[in-house]
């Protein structure tokens, strides 16, 4: 699946000298044409319903859409993940699942509010009848430091205890083959995609050719996959970048799916 419900960090992608003065209509504009070069090759899409939804138009694939505000609210240095998008609403915007983003510091103080914006949003997803994304991404000097594996699990493990059991989870990649061998192990019936986090193509390949092949069953592809688009301007130059890189980086990694999982 493509991943393409940035909100305002998507901006600097649009207009990179300032991108406070990008438009909806050219952060509408560039989505559309990243969404169009993969059209025929993608499951499904992750987008917003600001600028990926009306972007979608006229795309036959279906389409989770995002239950978060966007960004977090700082907590004493935490991260708190706010709810904005009832499972009712986006239902009614023709999602056809629902996906939460959770920042998580399994060793920070705000876990507990973490936790129950997560069972909240399980919970109304579960009553609008839209299968549940819950994608965690994990921050904090012990994440940051090599301990991503660890935060991910103590994540996870946080959630499963409070009852917390998403339909697919969408995670970062742990750091080895051997932690991501343990997640599907931890995690048994949940099916679990590999989420980019901005990472390079040429890394975000190789991490999801270890993902799949220790259990991971898909992806859900942003950054990596579009992320030099403001380098080519409109025409000729993006039309070719879209076509011959974004779309070649797509099949690839479908391919790698395909072959590996």
């Amino acid at each position: 699946m493509l991943a393409l419900d940035h909100r305002q960090s998507f901006k600097k992608y649009v207009n990179p000298n300032n991108p406070d003065k990008a438009t909806d209509a050219q952060i509408i504009s560039v989505k559309r044409e990243i969404i169009d070069s993969v059209s025929d090759l993608m499951s499904g899409a992750l987008v917003d319903p600001d600028w990926g939804l009306p972007a979608m138009q006229n795309v036959a694939a279906p389409y989770l859409l995002c239950m978060e505000a966007s960004g977090y609210t700082d907590a004493a240095g935490e991260r708190n993940t706010e709810l904005k998008y009832s499972g009712a609403e986006i239902k009614k915007m023709g999602a056809k699942g629902a996906k939460l983003l959770l920042y998580m510091n399994p060793w920070g103080t705000n876990v507990a509010h973490q936790v129950q914006v997560a069972k909240e949003a399980a919970k109304d997803a579960s009553k609008a009848g839209l299968p549940f994304f819950l994608e965690i991404v994990t921050y904090g000097k012990e994440a940051d430091g090599g301990r991503r594996g660890e935060a991910i699990m103590l994540s996870i493990l946080a959630l499963s205890d409070a009852g917390v059991v998403p339909d697919v989870y969408k995670l970062e990649y742990p750091g080895t083959p051997a932690d991501c061998a343990n997640i599907t192990a931890r995690l048994g019936k949940t099916p679990w995609i590999l989420l980019t986090r901005g990472e390079s193509y040429a890394i975000f390949r190789n991490q999801l050719r270890a993902a799949v092949q220790a259990g991971a069953v898909g992806f859900l592809a942003g950054r990596a996959v579009w992320q030099e688009i403001p380098e080519y301007p409109s025409g000729a130059t993006r039309e070719k970048f879209l076509q011959e890189v974004v779309r070649a980086r797509f099949k690839e990694i479908c391919e790698i799916v395909r072959l590996h999982s």
